[in-house]
């Protein structure tokens, strides 16, 4: 079956390969290890029953070898789980769990199974255009477990714990990044976005340029942290959301309008009785992408004097490339990466935001679009919302100029119920008059003036 054996180790020169084969790769365990071979197989279906064959034994192999390492190990000491501050309280009556019952153990080892599976099929995976990467270690999501018995006497919050562990077992320890295949798109998206947005051209000329990095190198692509700042109305936030589209990446906004704690980002202490996970932990934790978007809106706004108090706190952390591998959500005591998300913060007045925040960020200074900038994204506009509303005919094109002097948030209002009222009126097309009044007389009284752009 097998013709000759090839190590796959770093600069090791590949033969040629008769017609008829092919170099496929397998995993072997052997002495306890894992380990990555190439053989040089003939092409051929039952070459690849007997693949699929061995993939399974070896998996089963890996699973035996772990049951019996903790079996060894639970010979010398009552539990590993429940030494220290564990094994001074009595398990809680409060939850179905604790770290010594049959549930814990069962789970333990489905985690590590799943994760053995998952890593053993990383490489297939990314020649198939799927790109993951490991958030946290396999057996993290089992602090839930265990802070749900003897680290809890509350029963709710052990039920919240339960539940998130419910969450995350399906999970694993893996999520997606956008794939090297999906760059050229992302690459033609961002053109059509520079074009509809050319107010913010610098922006979008940065991130191509990164992307452009990344698909030469072969590698995963990681964005410093940008900020965009300039007057209110320019767009900022309409920008930002529509970036995250053209990169094909989730998206999760906070705006500091109105925030005044550090909580809402890296969770809130566990002894609050409405303790809850942060923003960034459920982004990349509870969601499927290592690498969302998390757009911080109105960062100038963010107060709070005291450490504890500081909304801003845990950026400090957050946006280095270093310390943002090894986050703690306060909530529920899971360390996770998160160094692949992109961050985008917006903000009026840049003075109003420490220099240790604003040293993180590649600033980018916006200024009022002009008018035919305010025209273009005035057109992007009316086509997003018509989007929203596919079951009516496209605005007439006039209606970018009747909108372009109001700012994007005063164009999506305008423009719905411009389409509220076309469907009271049983109308699948607009007219002028369904803008709002207001709308049309602004639109009226600038006639002949210099027009309000934002």
């Amino acid at each position: 079956m097998m013709t000759f054996l090839l190590p796959t180790t770093p600069g090791h020169v590949e033969p040629d390969i008769p017609v008829g084969y092919a170099l496929r790769p397998i995993h072997v365990f052997d002495k306890e290890r894992l380990k990555k071979v190439g053989l040089v197989l003939p092409d051929s279906d039952d070459i690849d029953q007997w693949l699929r064959q061995q993939s399974e034994k070896v998996k089963n192999q890996v699973a035996d070898f772990g049951r019996a390492e903790e079996a060894r190990h639970s010979t010398r000491k009552p539990t590993e789980e429940t030494i220290g501050p564990l094994a001074a309280k009595p398990p809680s009556s409060s939850s179905n769990f604790s770290t010594s019952n049959r549930a814990y153990r069962d789970a333990r080892e489905d985690l590590k199974t799943d994760y053995d599976e998952s890593a053993l099929h990383l490489p297939v995976l990314d020649q198939s255009g799927i790109a993951q990467v490991q958030v946290y270690a396999w057996d993290e999501p089992l602090k839930l477990i265990a802070q749900g018995g003897p680290l809890t006497p509350d029963r709710r919050l052990a039920e919240r714990d339960q539940g998130l562990f419910e969450k995350l077992r399906p999970l694993g320890a893996f999520r997606r990044l956008c794939h090297r295949a999906t760059y050229p798109d992302t690459l033609t998206a961002l053109g059509e976005l520079g074009l509809q947005q050319p107010h913010f051209s610098d922006v979008i000329d940065f991130v191509r340029a990164r992307i452009a990095l990344a698909r030469e190198v072969a590698s995963p692509l990681l964005l410093p942290p940008i900020l965009l700042a300039g007057p209110p109305g320019v767009g900022k936030t309409h920008f930002s959301l529509a970036l995250a589209k053209a990169m094909q990446r989730p998206v999760r906004r906070h705006s500091f309008d109105a925030d005044q704690t550090s909580s809402a980002l890296t969770g809130s202490d566990r002894h609050w009785s409405n303790t809850k996970p942060g923003l960034v932990f459920e982004a990349i934790c509870l969601g499927e992408q290592a690498d969302p978007v998390i757009l911080l809106d109105e960062l100038d706004k963010a107060v709070g004097n005291s450490d504890r108090n500081n909304a801003l706190g845990p950026l400090h952390s957050l946006l280095e490339p270093v310390t943002s591998r090894d986050v703690v959500d306060l909530s529920v005591g899971i360390r996770f990466d998160a160094s692949h998300v992109f961050w985008v913060a917006t903000a009026n007045e840049l003075r109003k935001i420490p220099e240790p925040i604003q040293s993180r960020f590649k600033v980018f200074n916006l200024q009022t679009p002009t008018a035919c900038q305010a025209l273009d994204l005035a057109r992007a506009v009316v086509g997003a919302v018509h989007k929203r509303f596919p079951d009516f005919e496209a605005p007439p094109k006039h209606f970018a100029s009747l909108v372009a002097h109001l700012t994007p948030r005063e164009q999506t209002q305008a423009l719905e119920q411009a389409f509220a009222l076309a469907a009271i009126n049983a109308r699948r097309h607009l007219v002028r008059q369904d803008l709002p009044a207001e709308v049309l007389q602004e639109q009226g009284d600038g006639m002949g003036k210099k027009p309000r752009l934002h």
